[in-house]
Formats: structure tokens, sequence, C-alpha cells
């Protein structure tokens, strides 16, 4: 029987709900996360709270950047030398430098990532970006915390152990590597599709879990049972997928599964761009995490460590 990624109705606990979620919702919905977690490691959220006109308004502002000559991006280029060191965790970062899957000689994308609101924002060319950023992380950072104590309760532990590891969310990556990243997969002529060019390598997400939200072009695939399966965009969800720290967290009970961006078959959809948006939930920096059975296999590592481990393992300048 063919695998696929299950789908999670968070109705009764999504942002729309003013009051807190009743206890039997955070029980049921703890239970279908944990299933979901360990037996694929990725899943939808539908009634979530966060509205698709939300989304697809921030697609519009950050594909107008991303379709901006190179040479007003690269004035906002991530790792600029001007750049003081928490603003160098933030800006833009074009095809090339980083390379998720050693194999691949090229992968065609480019990224807008951002750690704080009181970041590096290219308002000179595009003063809308900031402002619909600044909506949208603190639903994500809402949103992440619900299912932080969701999954401390799948796990049997005290519902705020997560949430207390996690409180300098989007504050700066000198308190915490969270990170709201645009992800921008450029248009692709046919002289550009060669061997060892893909959109995105396969890879597994470095942190606890990441939010994301695609748009209609398709592409992703995730790795389960050996087979790669289709993480079709369903309009109105979120896709969350576990990252390695919480892979490790749990002792492996929940698999970082490896997914990747394919380069479409359909001429058509190779000339389109694609886009989506990816919500990176770490821990605050100084967090240290070791396995929650108490496992001695590894030893801890604390939450900065880890990134700058994974770090240095992708990019390439």
């Amino acid at each position: 029987m063919k695998r696929s990624i299950p789908i999670i109705d968070l109705a009764d606990m999504g942002l729309g709900i003013a009051e807190e979620p009743k206890q039997s919702t955070i029980d049921r919905v703890s239970k279908e996360l944990d299933e979901a977690f360990v037996n694929i490691g990725f899943v939808y959220l539908k009634n979530h709270g966060i509205d698709n006109p939300s989304i697809e308004q921030y697609f519009q502002v950050a594909g107008r950047f991303f379709q901006a000559p190179k040479s007003v991006k690269c004035e906002h280029m991530l790792c600029n030398k001007y750049l003081d060191m928490n603003q160098r965790a933030n800006g833009y970062l074009g095809s090339g430098p980083e390379i998720l899957e050693s194999k691949n000689l090229h992968e065609v994308r480019e990224a807008y990532d951002i750690t704080s609101l009181d970041s590096f924002f290219p308002d000179k060319h595009q003063p809308e970006f900031r402002k619909t950023v600044s909506e949208l992380v603190p639903k994500l950072c809402k949103l992440s915390h619900r299912l932080l104590r969701c999954l401390a309760v799948a796990l049997g532990l005290d519902e705020e152990y997560f949430t207390r590891c996690h409180t300098m969310m989007c504050q700066g990556s000198d308190k915490n590597a969270t990170t709201f990243r645009t992800l921008f997969y450029p248009s692709l002529a046919d002289g550009a599709i060669k061997a060892g060019v893909e959109r995105c390598g396969q890879h597994s997400d470095y942190g606890t879990f990441t939010l994301l939200f695609q748009d209609d072009i398709g592409g992703l695939e995730v790795l389960s049972g050996g087979e790669w399966i289709a993480a079709t965009p369903i309009p109105g969800t979120v896709l969350v997928n576990v990252g390695d720290l919480m892979q490790f967290w749990t002792a492996n009970r929940y698999p970082a599964t490896i997914h990747r961006v394919r380069v479409p078959e359909e001429e058509i959809r190779r000339r389109q761009p694609r886009q989506s948006l990816a919500f990176f939930v770490h821990p605050d920096n100084d967090v240290m995490v070791s396995p929650l059975n108490g496992s001695k296999n590894h030893s801890p590592i604390s939450a900065l460590a880890h990134l700058n481990l994974r770090y240095s393992q992708t990019y390439k300048y």
C-alpha cells in the first residue's frame, strides 16, 4: 500500500480560536501528530488559522523582490562583509552557495532569510516586504508554540517542556536561530536542465520542525519506506516536518525525513517560477539537547552548536 502524508484538522485549536484549546483537543491533536511523525515525519495541517489570502499576498510581495534586477538583490546579500554578525543571518542568498545534495553541481533557487523583525529588510526597494513579514511572524510563532505543546503531551512530558526551550523565536540569531525563509525557484529554460542540476537536493531540515507553505506549482517529494511520495500542495494547509534536532531529541522516534524539490518534467511548469515559505523552528541557542529517553549513545549538544555543524556541511562559499 502506497504511503501518504496524513492531514490533521486544527479547527478546534487553530489561530482562529481566541480561547485556549480544550484538553480533549490537545490530546487528539497530540495523538495524531505523534502517529504522523513516527510513521512518515510529515503532516498537513488544515484550519490552522493563517488565511490563504495572507500567504498569497506575501508571495506576490516576495516575488517582486526576487524578480528585481540582480544589482538590487545583491545590496541585501546574506553574509555581506559590511553587516554586523546579527545582520549576517538575515538577507538574500542567490543560487549557488547552498548545496544540499553533494552530487549536485548546482541547485537553482534563491532565498531571503529573516531571524528578527528588527533585522535587514529591502525597505528602499520593497517597503511592503517588512510589513507583510511582520504580520506573518507572530502568527507562525503562536502556531508553533501550540504544536510544541502538543508534541510535549505526545511524548509524556510537561506540556510546557518544549515551549520553555523556544522562548526567543524571531528575536535575533544571537538568541535563537528560528528563521523565516522565503524560497524562490526561478523559471528554468531547457538549456538550464543538465545533469547535476536540481531545484533543491535531497536533505533533512536542521531544527525542531518546519512549517511550509507552498504555491500550486508542486515538485516537493518526501522519501518514506524507500519510495518518493509527492507532497502535493493542498490549498489552505501548512505542511509540517520533523528536523534533525527533534530526531536526536526523541532518540529517533520522530524521523527527520529526507525530501527534495525536483525540476518538473512538464516544460510549462519548468518555465514557471516556484515559491514557498519555510518557517524553520529552532530552540533557543543555549538549550542543551540530549535524548529524552536517557540514551547515552549521543553526547548532549547545544542547539547553536548543532546548527553550526549542519551549516558547515551545507554552504560552499
